[in-house]
């Protein structure tokens, strides 16, 4: 076996965790190289340095891969949203931040831009089929808030935590399609605080 290949090999000391890792990043770089998800499992393990076999003993097809992509992503994207949102105790000025600032991350991020591009259409497959581990994912870094919040009243008090992210990441998304992904960013924002922001805080003004 070549020696760029060699952290695959069975006989190589690696973590599953690590070695998921690797792949993911490798995935990365051959979708920015593509501009788009219709990547090859063969061209992901040249990239990352083993054997196809390898890359199908962590992740079985091409959506797994992707939905491992995105997740590891947005898990690392919400850590810092979370910690550099301004206002972290005020849902008014927070909300339209958590679903936004991931709307604004696609353009200017070259492999954002690809995973969103018109030609990856594996994405809808590997959403739908993630929407539960992504649900899982928001809950953990948002639920914080979402408990703080409804405890000092500033969300409606039968609002369910799993819900509210449940519709953050709708309409997340529906600010990604491409009815409204090249709207100006004043109408993403009005859309979020008229719509979703008065849904879930009390004694918003109309």
């Amino acid at each position: 076996m070549e020696p760029s290949r060699r952290w695959g090999d069975d006989r190589a000391i690696l973590d599953d965790e690590e070695a998921r890792r690797r792949i993911l990043d490798a995935a990365a770089r051959c979708i920015v190289q593509r501009g788009n998800t219709q990547f090859r499992m063969g061209e992901v393990a040249d990239e990352a340095g083993v054997s196809r076999s390898t890359v199908y003993r962590y992740f079985p097809g091409r959506d797994d891969v992707l939905l491992g992509l995105m997740l590891m992503r947005v898990d690392h994207a919400l850590d810092e949203l979370v910690r550099s949102l301004a206002a972290p105790d005020d849902p008014v000025r927070s909300v339209p931040e958590m679903v936004l600032a991931r709307v604004e991350s696609v353009d200017g991020d070259p492999l954002n831009e690809a995973l969103f591009a018109a030609e990856s259409t594996a994405v809808a497959t590997a959403l739908e089929r993630g929407s539960e581990p992504i649900v899982e994912t928001l809950l953990r870094h948002y639920q914080p808030l979402l408990d703080r919040w409804k405890a000092a009243g500033r969300l409606h008090a039968d609002v369910d935590p799993r819900s509210v992210v449940q519709w953050l990441h709708a309409t997340t998304l529906f600010l990604l399609a491409p009815s409204w992904r090249y709207r100006p960013a004043a109408d993403k924002r009005q859309f979020v605080e008229q719509f979703v922001v008065r849904a879930l805080v009390p004694q918003i003004r109309q």
